[in-house]
């Protein structure tokens, strides 16, 4: 006798439903998108105890005719296609027809259906795959499902469910994806009895977003909208100011469907470089229209994942959509008085003027008429400045620790994004570059007049962009450039990170590193990048070491930008290090013709401003 045998219909359904049907919330997933596919313009979910015990899904959808509520737990039933070519071109949710009968094979289902062409609906009840009655209902136009007892005839399933407020958990997500997809449907939450959410309908993403997330979030976003190659990218992102330390709030749509795709959130990300803090994420409500036959949706059981035919086309299309909206609007936060409209807007971190005014030198309040060359107007005019920058002018003191290289004014400062060309360039932060240095703050801010608005820049901050952005056109240019040392360092080492060091040794000589194993506990130092000071190369060297052995599983892009954030922060400026104004002018001007970038490499701002009028309002010279 053979080894090979048929199974049993009852075996069969319940193995195929265990791809389908993991848990109440895909349950949910798969009856929400049916009623989405019936054209419903209202959707109430309700559920009981984590969904395990109740849960109805009810629209006001097409209905069902009574032919097809009687079959439509049969497997592969489906009314979305016909023929394989149809699976080329699948603009609907739902297309397999595994749905209900995977449902209705591991739980106790009822459905209720009408058409509203129909005087009369009809009444349906499933249980373990098997349908036990049929028959006329009085029922609403639409479809009402109810699915009960889950799992109540694979017990070691159900034994793998979560607790119910966490299974409850994963339902509102679902339908929040929902909510964002379908902004132009009312969408009820009910959870054992009590409202959790409920969207107006009004096709509105920004109010769908409030309805999820709240009022602050809602006002903190970016509308996007990008076409390119046939690809549309629209939605909605957050300004810097809501990342979050999770990607929990980032929802991705391919022609309205919920996926999750690793190409679409490096895309996403990538365009928030110089936008946010590391370890922070953006929050972000993207859907991507393309041609169905471009794309490929069945290759998981659950739909959730996605296949491009060209997947460049679609990270640009990301990509350049959301960072061309990001950039549209300047990155620079501004000082404004706590009643003021805008502080909404604003971010925690932002300086408090009291703070700031209660901080000044006393005379700076003192100001001496002078008369000094205005390369603006290209003649010279009298001004005033405080005394204590008149006293500071004439005991300037030069950097306590080695000068730092800033960019020369003739040198291009822009970032390297992937696949950037000229006719996605930026245009700058500030289109003009004229200022006055007032004078340096707490010798960690530089304060300057600019037209109507004092800027207060940090100088450390602002020094470690600039030499992240030469160290990346040095490595662009497979030019690093390197100080070959007086005196070798020697580094001391352990076993990982000498593993650390062979595996990276080619990315080490990138970036300006000349090195070698020096015995077997040893790494010695015979040049480094930039103006790495001699007592920070061991230091420096070690902390590359922990880095890239953490870092390890990355993509050698990312490990790279890690490893240069850090170069570029131990050669930086330092805070509480006095600086002479001309080394301030020239930072300043440097920082100001970057393109549209103010944050440094870890995402913390480096200019704030304040304008006059707010000025003027504090000392309450206006109102």
């Amino acid at each position: 006798m053979g080894k090979i045998h048929i199974l049993s219909t009852e075996v069969s359904e319940k193995i195929a439903a265990g791809e389908v049907v993991e848990r109440p919330a895909s349950v949910i997933k798969e009856l929400v998108e049916n009623s989405i596919d019936a054209g419903a313009t209202l959707i109430t979910v309700e559920i009981k105890k984590g969904g395990s015990t109740y849960m109805r899904v009810s629209d006001n959808g097409s209905g069902m005719s009574v032919e097809d509520a009687k079959i439509c737990f049969l497997r592969h039933a489906t009314s979305k296609i016909k023929t394989s070519s149809d699976l080329d071109a699948i603009y609907t949710l739902g297309f397999r027809g595994e749905a209900l009968a995977s449902i209705g094979a591991v739980s106790e289902v009822s459905l209720y259906t009408k058409r509203a062409e129909d005087n009369e609906g009809i009444c349906v009840t499933c249980r373990s795959g098997e349908i036990l009655s049929s028959a006329e209902a009085g029922v609403p136009d639409g479809t009402s499902i109810c699915v009960e007892n889950l799992f109540f005839n694979t017990p070691a399933r159900l034994k793998f469910l979560k607790k119910d407020a966490t299974e409850a958990g994963y339902i509102t997500d679902i339908i929040t994806r929902f909510i964002f997809a379908h902004p132009e449907i009312s969408f009820k939450l009910i959870i054992d009895g009590k409202e959790k959410l409920f969207s107006a309908g009004d096709n509105l993403l920004k109010n769908a977003i409030y309805t999820v997330y709240g009022k602050d979030y809602a006002n903190g976003t970016i509308a996007v909208d990008y076409e390119t190659e046939g690809i549309r990218v629209t939605g909605l992102i957050g300004k810097g100011n809501i990342s979050r330390p999770k990607r929990n709030y980032q929802s991705f749509f391919v022609n309205k469907r919920y996926i999750t795709s690793k190409t679409l959130i490096a895309a996403l990300e990538n365009a928030y470089k110089n936008q946010i803090m590391i370890g922070k994420f953006p929050v972000a409500v993207l859907n991507v229209e393309i041609n169905p036959s471009l794309i490929d949706i069945n290759v998981h059981p659950t739909k959730l994942e996605v296949k491009f035919s060209d997947e460049k086309s679609v990270f640009n299309a990301v990509y350049y959509g959301t960072k061309n909206a990001l950039y549209a609007i300047p990155n620079v936060p501004k000082i404004e008085r706590a009643d003021s409209k805008f502080k909404r807007d604003l971010p925690k971190e932002q300086l408090n003027l009291s703070d700031l005014a209660a901080s000044l030198p006393k005379d700076m309040t003192k100001r001496t008429e002078t008369t000094e060359y205005n390369p603006r107007v290209n003649h010279f005019l009298k001004t005033d400045k405080p005394d204590f920058i008149k006293k500071k002018d004439k005991a300037d003191k030069p950097f306590t620790a080695k000068n730092a290289v800033l960019a020369s004014p003739e040198r291009k400062l822009e970032p390297l994004l992937p696949d950037e060309t000229a006719e996605h360039e930026e245009e700058t932060v500030f289109v003009d570059e004229y200022f006055e240095i007032v004078g340096q703050l707490f010798n960690s801010y530089i304060i300057a007049e600019k037209g109507d608005e004092m800027i207060i820049l940090d100088q450390h901050a602002a020094h470690e962009r600039l030499k992240y952005e030469e160290l990346k056109l040095d490595i662009a240019s497979k030019q690093p450039m390197s100080q070959l040392l007086i005196e070798p360092v020697i580094v001391s080492v352990g076993g990982s990170e000498m593993t650390a060091y062979r595996e990276n040794k080619e990315m080490f000589d990138k970036m300006g590193f000349e090195s070698e194993e020096f015995g077997d506990d040893a790494v010695i130092i015979r040049s480094a990048p930039g103006d790495t000071e001699m007592g920070e190369i061991e230091p420096l060297v070690l902390e590359l070491l922990a880095q890239s052995e953490a870092l390890r599983d990355e993509l050698i892009t990312e490990k790279y930008e890690r490893l240069l954030y850090t170069i570029a922060c131990k050669s930086a400026v330092k805070a509480n290090m006095a600086m002479s104004k001309p080394e301030m002018e020239t930072l300043v001007r440097n920082v100001l013709r970057l393109k549209n970038i103010n944050t440094c490499p870890h995402g913390r701002p480096i200019i704030v401003t304040m304008s006059k009028k707010e000025i003027e309002k504090e000392f309450k010279r206006i109102v």
